[in-house]
């Protein structure tokens, strides 16, 4: 089972997210800016991958039951 998205992470882009708009709000649309909210859609879109990670890993439970049970007739694979 894979892990969900970790705390660590989670902490960096709240702090990130803090981060950018402290310098948003004292430089506006400057390249500071633009780079602040950069890194925020980066640790956010690991923060996704990693969701869709933990969700595809627990799927499906007839792969995991072919797995520890190969044999068993749900599980036969056939060949033209």
């Amino acid at each position: 089972m894979s892990k969900p998205p970790s705390a660590d992470i989670g902490e960096k882009l709240s702090k990130s997210i803090e981060e950018a708009q402290e310098v948003c709000a004292a430089e506006g649309a400057s390249k500071e800016c633009a780079a602040a909210w950069d890194e925020v859609e980066e640790l956010s879109s690991t923060v996704a991958d990693q969701r869709i990670a933990a969700k595809s890993a627990t799927k499906d439970p007839l792969e995991q039951y072919c797995k520890d049970e190969p044999q068993a007739d749900e599980c036969r694979v056939y060949e033209d």
